[in-house]
Order: structure tokens, then C-alpha cells, then sequence
């Protein structure tokens, strides 16, 4: 048996939003189980990884100001 080809992406993403995208071309290739999918999609809605990534853009734009 051949192993699905698997989208891996180049260049390496330079913001959120492309990474978003990278992510998404991953997740929903035609072979990726629904229930993988679904846990994805769980935790980039999560209040938890929401505030991280609030905090962690905080953080970047606080050090570009000095």
C-alpha cells in the first residue's frame, strides 16, 4: 500500500493568517479522519488558544515598539 501524498508547505508561513491556511490545506485533505478535523477545529475555536494567541501578538507588537 502507498501512503497518501502530503502537502507540506513552503515557505514557511510568516504571519497567522498564512499559517491558518497551511493548517486548513493539511487538515482537509481527503484521507485526514473527520473526527481529527473536527478536534482541529475545537481547538483553534477554544477560548484558551484564543487568549494565547492574543497574548502572543501583544507580545510581538509590544517588542517591535522598542
Amino acid at each position: 500500500m502507498t501512503s497518501p501524498n502530503v502537502y507540506l508547505p513552503y515557505p514557511y508561513p510568516q504571519n497567522l493568517d498564512e499559517l491558518k491556511e497551511d493548517i486548513q490545506a493539511l487538515v482537509n485533505q481527503p484521507e485526514v479522519p473527520q473526527e481529527l478535523q473536527d478536534e482541529v477545529l475545537n481547538a483553534e475555536n477554544s477560548p484558551q488558544v484564543q487568549a494565547e494567541v492574543d497574548e502572543a501578538e501583544a507580545n510581538s507588537d509590544s517588542m517591535a515598539n522598542e
